[in-house]
This record gives structure tokens, sequence and C-alpha cells, in this order.
């Protein structure tokens, strides 16, 4: 078994054979296929290969799954935050704007430093700052001190999700890489059915806090995670060197890769169609169509159930269909069922046929999510900026969730307009970047 210390190998392309009268110059020897990621990275508890493999992609789905978590855990509680702060809806929506400031903020941060630095001190670090500032919110006088410390919590967290990214791209490649990537996503996927109807049991029962409460234990587990099972996977000889410029030049490495930026783009809003969502569902489900806090908890759940049915889909066939082909299908029933219901609603037709087409809008992440950050990571790992790969696709998904977030309250707690035209308009866009990045 290959030591914690020893880089990963690339997975080799399979070259052509050379006829023996070729005057080409021979290939370069390549590297021989690497093992399975658990054999190549033993987790730090060493339970044996099927074991561990299961501990450390599940830690890393735990780690990948802190903002889905520390979103719609209080999302149910948010009519009831404006009231206990005696501020507008728009205010308290901030919160959620700033946790996802936070979240692109420390991608673009922890992503290159991870490249420098290595993983698991960063992450460590992350997941304590983060269980710290969810039990400083408990204690918030006010919604401002509520919004510093979300931003805080924000960056904190993007230790775990773009980390986690990065430690996929050191330890497998190609379709095995999107395999782990869509495992990650089903298990992020998870969250959004715990933690809303969590959430919702709590906004019936208990004030805003016990959320909070909930998170900072969320926090603990984080940190177990870290520093218990997940290793460090990127070795000193191959971290990069060099400080802020050598982070901004890195950047730009992977952004001058168009197939890169129109593949994290499309991703980016794909994830500002279902932030649109998430952000105003809580008003529109429970102002709008009349529900319960526990209602929308339980509609919120039913819904994330679809891109989980479809997550286990695409890792079950993705190896023998290309994350293109899933990518383009997953982007396009998006836009489609996103554009339906934003067309029935300018009729006035608002009701339960809405949820049943957000059922099936959401439903289609399970093809977007895990396909669009391998293909994106792929060209990252061909210049070996993994890490930095995956902190501009991060800070691109949560600069536009942070974006949308304002623009889905525009319209005032009681109509759903502006949150399905938000959900339309970045679902085309998603698919007019798929198709470009297809034509590269």
């Amino acid at each position: 078994m290959p030591q914690e210390h020893e880089s990963p190998h690339p997975e080799p392309q399979h070259p052509e054979p050379r006829h023996p009268e070729s005057k080409d110059p021979a290939p370069p020897p390549r590297s021989s296929p690497g093992p399975e990621p658990s054999d190549l990275v033993p987790s730090r508890l060493a339970l044996g290969p099927r074991r561990d493999r299961i501990v450390l992609v599940g830690s890393l789905g735990i780690l990948s799954a802190v903002s889905p978590m520390a979103t719609d855990m209080y999302l149910a509680s948010l009519p009831q935050m404006a009231q206990w702060f005696g501020a507008p809806a728009s205010l308290v929506q901030l919160t959620l704007t700033a946790y996802m400031v936070g979240m692109a903020a420390g991608q673009f941060l922890l992503g290159p430093l991870s490249d420098v630095l290595g993983r698991r001190r960063l992450m460590i670090a992350g997941n304590l700052v983060f269980l710290l500032s969810s039990a400083g919110i408990i204690l918030a006088p006010d919604v401002r001190l509520v919004l510093a410390l979300r931003l805080l919590q924000g960056v904190a967290g993007a230790a775990g999700v773009v980390i986690a990214r990065a430690v996929v791209s050191d330890i497998a490649r190609g379709r095995r890489a999107a395999q782990l990537y869509s495992v990650l996503s089903l298990i992020t996927s998870l969250a959004p059915v715990v933690a809303p109807l969590a959430g919702g049991v709590i906004a019936s029962v208990a004030d805003w806090r016990t959320a909070f409460a909930v998170l900072t234990v969320f926090g603990a587990v984080m940190l177990a995670c870290s520093v218990l099972v997940v290793p460090e996977t990127l070795p000193p000889d191959a971290r990069s060197r060099g400080g802020l410029g050598r982070t901004l030049r890195n950047a730009g490495a992977v952004l001058g890769d168009r197939p890169f930026t129109l593949y994290a783009l499309s991703f980016a809003f794909a994830f500002g169609a279902l932030f649109s969502y998430i952000s105003a569902s809580s008003f529109v489900v429970q102002n709008v169509l009349g529900f319960s806090a526990l209602g929308y908890s339980v509609v919120f759940a039913l819904n994330a159930c679809g891109s989980i049915v479809t997550g286990v889909v695409n890792t079950r066939i993705v190896g023998t269909r290309s994350p293109e082909s899933l990518l383009l299908a997953g982007v396009t029933g998006l836009a489609v069922f996103s554009g339906l219901n934003l067309a029935l609603a300018l009729l006035g037709a608002v009701g339960t046929v809405t949820l049943a087409l957000i059922f099936l809008a959401q439903s289609c992440m399970g093809f977007v999510l895990g396909n669009a950050v391998a293909l994106a990571q792929r060209r990252a790992q061909a210049v070996q900026l993994a890490g930095t790969g995956a902190a501009v696709v991060g800070t691109g998904q949560f600069v536009m969730a942070g974006l949308v977030t304002p623009l889905t309250g525009l319209g005032g707690e009681d109509t759903a307009v502006p949150m399905l035209v938000c959900m339309a308009g970045c679902a085309v866009v998603s698919v007019l970047l798929v198709l470009r990045a297809r034509r590269h």
C-alpha cells in the first residue's frame, strides 16, 4: 500500500499503439493507473481498505454538506427571526447573503492556500472557527452582529467545501473522480432533507437560536472528521510556492482555460437557480401558499429527495455515460421546468403545480452538481492546481448565491414571481454555457 506522502498518479489516457515503422517520437512513459482512493490514501483511522473508503468518503461528504446545513437549518425560522429582531424580511434574508459572501471569499482564499500549505491544517482551523462562530450567533443581541458572524461562519465553512473537493482531486482522476464527486453531491443532498425537517420542528417548538445550537454540534462533528479521519493528501513536494501574487497567478491560470471557466460558470448559474428557490422558499411556501413552518419543511425535504434519487442514478451511470452528456441533460431539464413554472405563475397559476415543477427542476440537479465540478476540476488537474480550481468553482457558486438572494425578495413576501424569474434566468444561462463548453 502506498504511503501517505506519495503523490497521486494521474489516470492514463491510453494512447493508440504505434506501429514499428512510425517515425514519431515515442511518448514519455505514463504512470500506471492509481488504485482506489481508500487504497491510495488511507484514512487516519486505518480501518482496512473497504471501511477506510466508506469512512473517508463519508467524512468528506459531511464536510461538503456544511453549506446546506448552515442555510436550510434555519429557513423555517426566518419569519420568526424577523419578528425577534424587529427587522424587515429583506434584512433577515441578508443573513443568507452574508453567509454566501463569506463562503465565496473563503473558498477563493483557502483553496489556493491549500495548494501552498497543504489540506489538513486549513481544514481543521476552518472547522474550529465555524464551531465558534455558530456558538456566537446564539448569543448575538442584534441582527447586525448576526450578519457579521454569518460572514465569518461562511469563510470558515468554506474550508470543508473547497478542501474536500481538492482532496478528491488529489486521489482520483477521470470517471472515478466524477463518481466520487457524485457521491459527495449525494451525501450533500441528504442535508436539504434532514436540515429543513429538523429546522421545521425547531421552529414549531423553540426559537430560532436552537437551530444554531444544532449547527454548533454539527461544527463539532466536522472538526472531529478533519482531526480524526481525513489525512493530508498533498505532499510537500507537490505544493505550490509563493504568496498572494502566486495565488492570483494560479487563479488566472485556471481561469485562462476556456472550458474550465465555462463549466465553472455553468455550475454557478445552475446553483443560482437552486439557491433562488432556497432563499425565497420559506416566504413563498408559508406566506403565498399558506403552509405552516413544519409543512414548509416537509415540502422542502420532499423536493430535496428528487435530487437524491437522480444523484443515485448519476453515480451508477456516470461510469458508462459521459459526464458532458449527463450535465447537458440536467441543465436542460432545469431550464425547461423552471421556465414552465414562471410562465404559469405569470398567468396566475400558483399552487400545487408550482411545487410539482420545483420538485422536477430540483431533481435535475442530481445530474448537474457532481458532473459540472468534475469537468471543471479535470482542467485544473492538468496544470496541478486542483485546490485553486476548486476555489474558483466554489467562489463562483457562492457569489451567484449571494447575488440572487436579495433579488428573490424584491417583490416582497407575498409573491413567487421574483423567485421563479431568477430560477428560470439562471437555468437558461447555464444551458448556454454548457453548450458553449461542449464546442471546446
